[in-house]
């Protein structure tokens, strides 16, 4: 039997999106929603289209103009028609994060499955990473040894994993969290063809004396829990119903909310091989802005990284710091 078509216009979706997001966010999620319907919901793509849907969709589709809007003859099925309807109303009723909605998020090479409570891999973090790992590509060619603490959904571990010269390192991505470990264990799965470097997973508290069993690593890497209570509550509503409280806001009340960093400058101290390298860091950690630079240099001066260095993201904010053994 055809799939049924119905003719309809985009204005009333818009226009429900537009009330929670703004005229100009409503256009873009709205376009990337359509052309989402028809990739999941539509006619058989080949393998090298599939390949690409997700860049497609979130880097090359403009907003949609208000003639495009107007069209009375957009057709879509009843089925893609239903999903849209459902999508919108998940967005703006449920808060649910259009990274959630479409179900996947584009990170340097790879294709991340994104999953409610995993945290959503951002561009902040993306910009550092392909940074980091440009540093490395020129300073080492040795083998290396890369711990992700906080690995969520894989992101940091998989991208560098797919930057990296092939065969340069061995990566292994932990993280406390059980829905973590399955998520980015799936996206290893679905990205090894951009895989040119060993990683692995495992789910464990970082934080346990022992629980890495005396292994040293060259470099630990991680996007650690960096908000405040005070500044969790003045999220978005997409974030705190829906990603992991655990991923966003240490334990403690700490205003500063640094104390998982200052104890991953402990563990980089112990964890880390004590060698002459200084050509590359032995710390890299995401921070929230400048409040967090000072309390943060210091922590890993107070363990043996003597030098450290601030990367400002593309809006301007101090967004990683990076800790150096002194020569």
């Amino acid at each position: 039997m055809p799939r049924s078509a119905v003719n309809n216009t985009l204005i009333p979706l818009y226009r429900k999106l537009s009330q929670r997001l703004g005229e100009q966010q409503a256009k873009s999620e709205l376009k990337w929603l359509t052309e989402h319907v028809r990739e999941i919901i539509g006619e058989a793509r080949s393998e090298h289209q599939e390949a690409h849907k997700a860049a497609r969709i979130w880097r090359d589709q403009p907003a949609f103009s208000k003639a495009e809007l107007e069209q009375s003859n957009k057709r879509f099925s009843a089925v893609q028609w239903a999903w849209l309807r459902q999508a919108v109303a998940d967005r703006v009723d449920c808060n649910k994060p259009l990274q959630y909605i479409l179900g996947n998020q584009p990170f340097g090479k790879t294709q991340l499955v994104t999953r409610p409570p995993v945290l959503i891999p951002r561009w902040e973090t993306e910009e550092w990473m392909l940074r980091l790992a440009a540093l490395v590509n020129e300073a080492e060619t040795r083998p290396l040894r890369i711990l992700d603490a906080c690995t969520g959904s894989g992101c940091i571990a998989l991208g560098l994993a797919s930057e990296l010269k092939a065969n340069m390192a061995c990566i292994t991505g932990v993280d406390i969290s059980e829905e973590a470990i399955s998520l980015a264990s799936e996206n290893l799965k679905r990205n090894a063809r951009h895989v040119r470097n060993k990683v692995s997973f495992k789910q464990l508290d970082l934080l346990q004396e022992g629980v890495l069993g005396g292994e040293q690593w060259d470099m630990i890497v991680s996007n650690p829990p960096y908000v405040s209570e005070k500044e969790y509550g003045e999220l978005d509503a997409s974030v705190r119903d829906w990603e992991d409280v655990r991923a966003l806001v240490p334990k403690g009340q700490d205003p500063l909310a640094i104390g998982f960093i200052a104890q991953l400058a402990k563990l980089a101290h112990s964890l880390c091989l004590q060698t002459d390298q200084t050509s590359i860091p032995r710390l890299v950690v995401e921070i929230g802005g400048k409040h967090q630079v000072e309390p943060t240099c210091r922590a890993m001066n107070d363990n043996g990284l003597g030098l450290t260095e601030v990367w400002k993201d593309m809006a301007g904010t101090e967004r990683v710091v990076l800790g150096y053994a002194k020569a």
